[in-house]
């Protein structure tokens, strides 16, 4: 293809239009879900869900495929927020003694906690909740090729008559890193 690489709409319209022309816009494939949090969820974290996830489908970063993992989210948010009452409570440590005298230790709840945090933290990079999170996700957008004709993200387009020619067989996952060329051993 001759010219310059065709720019996104998200990357077009974060770019402005500084020369006034108009500008193609394209509609969105798929519309901002209307997701229902699980009945499955507590209160604490049913009110999370409701809190977070319409503006995150709203801009198009949680879909109706996302649910349990967010869902997984809200859950986990919950608890931290359940062991971090309880750690104002109780403390950071407690004092144990034994034979050999007493012992400062770590509470088992903020050993709970920093797990939970751990997994909050790579929940929270994949739906965008972080400033940094949200500035790769969308410079993966806007750098990303516009989806190919027939994929689930890309508008139906009228048939040319001509039928696709399939990928060729490679029998196994590793195959798709082969180029064209290269042979099976």
């Amino acid at each position: 293809m001759r010219g310059r690489k065709p720019q996104s709409a998200e990357m077009r319209e974060a770019k402005g239009n500084p020369g006034r022309r108009s500008q193609a816009r394209t509609p969105d494939t798929l519309a901002p879900a209307k997701l229902t949090a699980p009945k499955e969820l507590t209160k604490a974290a049913k009110e999370i869900w409701d809190r977070t996830a319409a503006p995150l489908a709203r801009i198009n970063f949680l879909r109706e495929t996302d649910r349990a993992a967010f869902a997984r989210y809200c859950h986990h948010l919950a608890e931290w927020w359940v062991l971090t009452r309880q750690l104002r409570k109780d403390g950071l440590t407690y004092v144990t003694t034994s034979n050999h005298g007493t012992m400062k230790r770590l509470n088992p709840d903020f050993v709970a906690r920093q797990r939970i945090e751990d997994r909050l933290e790579t929940l929270e990079d994949r739906f965008g909740l972080t400033p940094a999170a949200r500035q790769q996700i969308l410079q993966r957008l806007a750098a990303a090729p516009p989806p190919a004709a027939g994929s689930l993200f890309a508008p139906a387009q009228e048939s040319s008559g001509e039928t696709p020619t399939p990928a060729p067989e490679t029998g196994s996952p590793i195959g798709l890193l082969r180029g064209a060329g290269d042979r099976v051993h």
